[in-house]
């Protein structure tokens, strides 16, 4: 299970073999996962609703916790389970190591509580900053439930139809403006009121998310709002959708492409009706901006559509884990062939490189579709870093030129002297370079956050472990633009 999720510290008394083990915590629920690993994965979810990925044995020890068997009595049933010997000391271990600190067991009649879940401010330096819930669950369930019927095949099919006929009239309509688009008829007030009505459909496309999972009988959570880099996102945070299956998960994930979808037949009907160019603008804004949603780099719909699609739960953990086996790996090779004791021996890469049979989990196909997002990632991640160092100081530099550009821009429109359309464009330049340098800074902070406590969880148990984060990290869908 995620090691940065069992972080509750303190001594815990060794537990004795010849009493009663604990019982779970009632709320605690054991269920199959759907995933992409070779063998069957199951998910534990805490009554705070945070979520784990486990593997066989420790799925079967968590069933036999019931406050009446013994330590030795459960050794003895789960042995025969998993066909092979396990003793008492093995049972006290693991339920000491894995699920003591997770504060799930009950050992008095009235266990205490679990603490709240954490606030879900940002789980990566690739997620959302900031999230802040905005509409509650018991005013969004109403509305969800109403739409779910949108998912019905029989409703789906027509409109996915209708949606295609929209965009194919949409671009026809909008090729000869884009084939002599230049600086001198650049359609600014279009562009602009087309991100503003791309961010007035957020809330429908949150809808998506929500109306998917009550559709498919999943529960959600609030609406809220948040920062990813620049750029201003929603979400709705669907996290009980784990004990879906993969199909249905990533309808889930796609759900709120496919409402905001809906808004372009809307346009095309709009622009056909009135001759007027500006919802076929909205369109194209629309566009764009549903592409950048399904960009699988960072924690936004494409993201867990590529995690469901593929079974791979925790992406960008999944990177690391292969980048660090591939070096290790890489180094331990060149220690023997070199003769280099120190370092064909290291312990650390040993440990590292020993990470690849987890990811040996997954299979052919997932296998390959994680190393094709493992390049994709790493280019990405080059090219930010490219834009980071060269980029953002250039930029810095420049900023108190364009912040006086601005000011003397922002001057001259409300006295009605100068050109308007240069002075909107530098307005709306300084507006951008802001929300760039905030953005490209903030998350140069977190990303050396994240560099710098990265081996700061406890120790995992190999084969009883596998990673899936909690609230603050799968569950959230949907981030909208």
């Amino acid at each position: 299970m995620s090691d940065s999720l069992a972080t509750r510290s303190g001594a815990v008394a060794a537990l004795p073999t010849e009493t009663p083990a604990p019982r779970l915590l009632p709320g605690v629920l054991l269920t199959e996962l759907d995933s992409g690993a070779s063998e069957q994965m199951y998910l534990l979810r805490l009554p705070n609703g945070r979520n784990f990925q486990i593997a066989g044995p420790l799925y079967h020890l968590a069933t036999l916790l019931d406050g009446q068997r013994t330590p030795a009595t459960i050794a003895a049933e789960l042995g025969a389970r998993l066909g092979r010997t396990v003793t008492a000391e093995d049972v006290v271990t693991i339920i000491e190591r894995k699920l003591v600190p997770l504060g799930i067991l009950a050992t008095d009649d009235e266990p205490a509580p679990l603490p709240p879940p954490p606030a879900p401010t940002m789980d990566s330096p690739l997620g959302v900053l900031a999230r802040l819930p905005v509409v509650p669950p018991r005013l969004l369930e109403p509305v969800a439930e109403a739409l779910k019927c949108l998912y019905v095949p029989a409703v789906a099919l027509p409109l996915l139809a209708a949606i295609a006929v929209a965009h194919l009239y949409s671009y026809q309509q909008l090729a000869p403006l884009l084939a002599t688009l230049s600086p001198t008829n650049f359609p600014l007030l279009a562009v602009l009121v087309a991100m503003i009505c791309v961010q007035l459909v957020l809330p429908w496309h949150e809808l998506g998310h929500a109306a998917a999972a009550r559709y498919f009988g999943a529960r959600h959570g609030p609406m809220s709002i948040g920062f990813l880099g620049p750029m201003f996102v929603a979400m709705v945070e669907v996290t009980d959708v784990w004990h879906l299956s993969r199909r249905q998960r990533l309808v889930v994930d796609l759900g709120g492409v496919y409402f905001q979808s809906m808004s372009v037949i809307v346009l095309a009907v709009v622009a056909a009706l009135t001759g007027s160019t500006l919802p076929l603008w909205v369109v194209l804004a629309m566009d764009i901006g549903m592409l950048m949603n399904l960009n699988p780099l960072f924690k936004l719909d494409g993201y867990w559509a590529v995690s469901d699609a593929t079974g791979i739960t925790n992406l960008h953990q999944r990177v690391g884990q292969q980048l660090g086996t591939l070096t290790a790996g890489a180094l331990l090779k060149l220690g023997r062939l070199l003769h280099i004791a120190r370092l064909a021996e290291h312990p650390m890469l040993q440990m590292i490189a020993a990470q690849e049979n987890q990811l040996r989990a997954y299979g052919a196909s997932a296998r390959v579709a994680l190393v094709l997002f493992t390049t994709l990632f790493v280019l990405s991640l080059l090219y930010f870093l490219l834009v980071l160092f060269v980029l953002l100081p250039a930029l810095l530099l420049s900023y108190p030129l364009l912040v006086a550009a601005a000011w003397e821009s922002l001057r001259g429109l409300l006295a009605g002297e100068g050109d308007r359309t240069v002075q909107l464009l530098t307005l709306a330049q300084c507006a951008f370079a802001t929300l760039l340098v905030v953005g490209l800074v903030s998350m140069a902070v977190h990303l050396v956050r994240a560099w710098r406590g990265r081996n700061t969880g406890a120790a995992g148990m190999g084969g009883w472990t596998g990673g899936m984060g909690g609230l603050h990290g799968p569950g959230w869908r949907g981030p909208g633009w």
